[in-house]
């Protein structure tokens, strides 16, 4: 029989859909996803990458081993050896033959030392405040990464919005045909603009799918999470505070500084190989057992001949190149100075013109396009304005919609132009035990 087969089985199945149930149940969505959240999450993920502290790290450890003397040279010799005559490859029994063991030692000035280490030190200095650009730069993409996928969201919402007038413009054309004050051409003209918000309805899906891959290397699978609420677009107090003082903070202007403490070091460096080091060399000679022992005792030193066309040459290269660095830190500053005062004063215009197009431009046409809608259910207004206008109030939607994505990534830009605290933000430079 049929009816206790399909009861067995469905008492097999009951205790798999109540384990099943409690599952079910407490499945919570995932939580949103910050802009705050994002620039930690791609930072974390950035350190392996852009923000590496490896370069730092090298330098570190160069500049350990620069400050130590060179390594001793241990020499072996079989001097003096007769190759002719009775005593032939004999090494016993000419007085001059003598087997020897010698240790050489450089001692390279303390001064020169030191300079070496300090051209190290601040070459890890340098490539710390280039980790640090590195930082602000993926901040700032996450961040504008994060506000593409926000608005492209949203633009699609918008668009969604209009499909409800859009259908009553139908309707209401259809009515009207039907009771013979229409057209045909009104029906098919209201079908074209709904077909017509269709297609812009795929355009902004794909848009949404390009911004979340975009977002997604940066934060991974986390992207796949709905986005919170955006941040408010006020200016960043401390992009003021930066505006009215010096942008030595700014991470591009911090790395033309150090690019400049490095080129001097340089200099330094190259200044101190104008002086010579002492060499050391300590020998023992052994002889035949007839006769004595040697013991000899070595000191060489380079003799600096030339250093017009060799030592001051590299150093005139190492002055040359600081210059270089001064023109571009120069370069840097001002262009950063004009960089944020453009962006601040552009960022206030957009907010003065988001403003007005809540205030005036958005409610004109709003209200134009319910105008229309009235006349032509009146049988007072053609069809064709009431597309006109529907159409102007998607546009305009659409501009200021365009206008407050602009201004969220000047915003962004402003906001992450020194890059925010974070657990891969701190120092890499740490003394090497």
């Amino acid at each position: 029989m049929l009816f206790p087969r399909h009861l067995l089985q469905a008492l097999l199945v009951a205790p798999v859909l109540g384990m099943a149930m409690p599952f079910i149940v407490h499945a919570q969505p995932a939580p949103p996803l910050s802009i705050e959240e994002a620039v930690a999450l791609a930072t974390t993920r950035a350190g392996n990458a852009e923000t590496s502290h490896g370069a730092v790290e090298a330098s570190i450890q160069m500049a350990v081993a620069a400050g130590q003397l060179p390594d001793p040279v241990l020499k072996l010799g079989l001097n003096n050896v007769p190759v002719t005559g009775p005593d032939q490859f004999s090494l016993s029994r000419d007085f001059m033959t003598q087997r020897s063991v010698s240790v050489i030692q450089e001692f390279t000035r303390s001064d020169k030392r030191r300079a070496r280490t300090e051209r190290y030190e601040a070459e890890a200095a340098a490539a710390e405040a280039q980790r640090s650009v590195g930082l602000a730069n993926v901040q700032r993409n996450v961040a504008t990464a994060w506000l593409d996928l926000w608005y492209a969201q949203q633009t699609g919402v918008l668009l969604g919005h209009h499909g409800h007038p859009l259908e009553l413009e139908l309707q209401a054309a259809t009515a009207t045909y039907r009771s013979g004050r229409g057209t045909r051409a009104d029906v098919l003209a209201a079908e074209i603009e709904i077909q017509k918000l269709h297609d812009r309805l795929d355009e902004s899906r794909a848009t949404v799918d390009a911004a979340k891959v975009n977002l997604e290397r940066w934060v991974g699978q986390e992207a796949s999470r709905p986005l919170s609420a955006r941040p408010s677009l006020a200016v960043p107090q401390r992009v003021q505070e930066l505006a009215q003082a010096e942008l030595d903070a700014v991470p591009e202007l911090a790395a033309s500084q150090r690019d400049i403490a490095l080129a001097e070091a340089d200099i330094r460096a190259a200044a101190e190989t104008k002086k010579p080091d002492v060499t050391v060399e300590l020998m023992y000679s052994q002889r035949g057992s007839a006769y004595s022992n040697m013991g000899s005792l070595n000191v060489s030193f380079p003799v600096p001949w030339d250093q017009v066309n060799r030592q001051d040459r590299e150093v005139a290269a190492k002055l040359a190149q600081a210059q270089e660095a001064r023109a571009k830190a120069e370069v840097v500053a001002r262009n950063t100075r004009a960089l944020v005062a453009t962006k601040l004063a552009e960022l206030k215009r957009n907010q003065e013109r988001l403003k007005r197009y809540d205030e005036q431009i958005l409610p004109l046409a709003n209200a134009q396009a319910d105008a229309a809608l009235t006349a032509y259910r009146a049988n007072t207004g053609p069809l064709l304005a009431v597309a006109e206008a529907n159409h102007r109030a998607i546009d305009t939607a659409l501009e200021r919609l365009a206008l407050e994505a602009k201004t969220a990534k000047l915003w962004a830009d402003l906001n992450f132009l020194i890059p925010l605290p974070t657990a891969q933000t701190e120092p890499a430079a740490k003394e090497s035990k």
